[in-house]
């Protein structure tokens, strides 16, 4: 009987956190620096990417603005030009889907 009741906990305690939502994340890499941060009134994620000395051309300052509703696919590219501007190369498969990751905390 005591399984039972530490399972219906269990469950109880898991619905209770479905709500929660990651608001702001920061990422700083080799040459830049990324914050991540879901919008809530207006259901959009913001990503301010900031790299540290830009290359001649390169530009020091990038903003995403994105709806939480985007595509998974849509969501990989924007992780992957994160990764590069963050990290200062381009990155693994490995790395571009841990930054993919990051992202997808805001994404419904």
């Amino acid at each position: 009987m005591k399984k039972t009741n530490e399972k219906q906990n269990n469950e109880t305690r898991f619905k209770r956190n479905t709500t929660m939502r990651i608001k702001r994340i920061e990422i700083d890499g080799q040459t830049g620096h990324l914050a991540i941060e879901r919008q809530v009134p207006n259901a959009r994620i913001r990503i301010d990417s900031i790299i540290c000395n830009p290359n001649p051309g390169q530009q020091a300052w990038k903003v995403w603005d994105l709806p939480v509703a985007i595509s998974d696919e849509e969501l990989f590219k924007v992780a992957t030009e994160a990764q590069s501007r963050t990290d200062g190369y381009a990155g693994t498969d490995s790395e571009k889907l841990g930054y993919f990751g990051e992202l997808l905390r805001f994404k419904d």
